[in-house]
């Protein structure tokens, strides 16, 4: 019972962020963006597979005729090319690539607007939490459920309590 009546006091709310994503115009532009941005560096890439796949052939087809010194040159010109090749690669569409960096620069104010618009809603409803169900994470609480300090606070008199010069 006791419980019962207390969900009663807790207003919960949750949200699908991939809809309100889809939803999105500005999020329909990114794509577009992006896709162009995409095209580019494939573009790019190709090209530079294709000097690659020259340099490598044109070494194949002449390596018998070439003297020790020409061979080990154009051997080392086929590495860096690889090289090269995989520079571009993480460059571009890595983790950290110029792919990835313009898709969060697009995406910053989007996530800012929903998330306002999420803070609004649960202030204004008076909602004390809102749940996103596509990551299960919380997207609003109030401010007086959050207890980081008083886990800090327990875990720092836990430290004290168990440090053997305490003892």
């Amino acid at each position: 019972v006791f419980f019962s009546i207390l969900l009663s006091e807790v207003k919960i709310g949750y949200l699908n962020a991939d809809l309100i994503l889809l939803e999105l115009d500005e999020v329909r532009q990114v794509q577009i963006t992006l896709e162009k941005e995409q095209r580019k560096i494939e573009s790019d890439y190709q090209n530079l597979e294709f000097q690659l796949d020259s340099l490598f052939k044109s070494y194949e087809q002449t390596q018998m005729l070439m003297s020790e010194e020409r061979r080990t040159k154009e051997e080392e010109k086929i590495r860096n090319k690889q090289a090269e090749l995989q520079r571009f690669q993480m460059e571009q569409v890595g983790p950290q690539g110029k792919i990835y960096q313009i898709q969060e620069q697009l995406m910053a104010p989007i996530y800012k607007k929903i998330d306002d618009a999420i803070q609004k809603i649960g202030r204004q409803e008076g909602y004390d939490y809102i749940f996103n169900v596509v990551s299960g994470g919380i997207v609003y609480a109030l401010p007086q459920n959050d207890v980081t300090e008083k886990v800090i606070n327990e875990l720092d008199k836990i430290d004290i309590d168990s440090n053997p010069e305490n003892e």
